[in-house]
């Protein structure tokens, strides 16, 4: 996620796509708001949402999502994308993931 303006942007999130197969790992969410490189998140059926309470000017955020691949077989995620919070009308998509999770 970044910020390509010179000004700082409010409440900014992220919502990932899980394809199925994959289980979002908790105890790593948990960790990543107590070592803040989030402010919270939210589990949304197959989606993570992470949110951050504000970006500086120019500031980028790269996370790794730690996920358990629980199912065997071939998988997309739905779309990810990300927006500030309280203008969801102008939203960046990306395609979901494909995974093939093998046995």
């Amino acid at each position: 996620v970044q910020n390509k303006s010179d000004d700082s942007l409010p409440m900014t999130m992220a919502v990932i796509g899980v394809p199925g197969g994959l289980e979002p790992r908790i105890d790593k969410l948990k960790e990543m708001v107590k070592g803040g490189q989030i402010d919270f998140y939210e589990i949304l059926g197959r989606r993570v949402a992470l949110y951050w309470r504000f970006m500086a000017p120019n500031e980028k955020k790269t996370l790794l999502l730690d996920v358990l691949a629980a199912v065997p077989g071939t998988y997309t995620g739905p779309s990810s994308s990300t927006y500030l919070y309280y203008t969801n009308e102008h939203v960046w998509w990306v395609d979901g993931l494909k995974v093939e999770i093998i046995d």
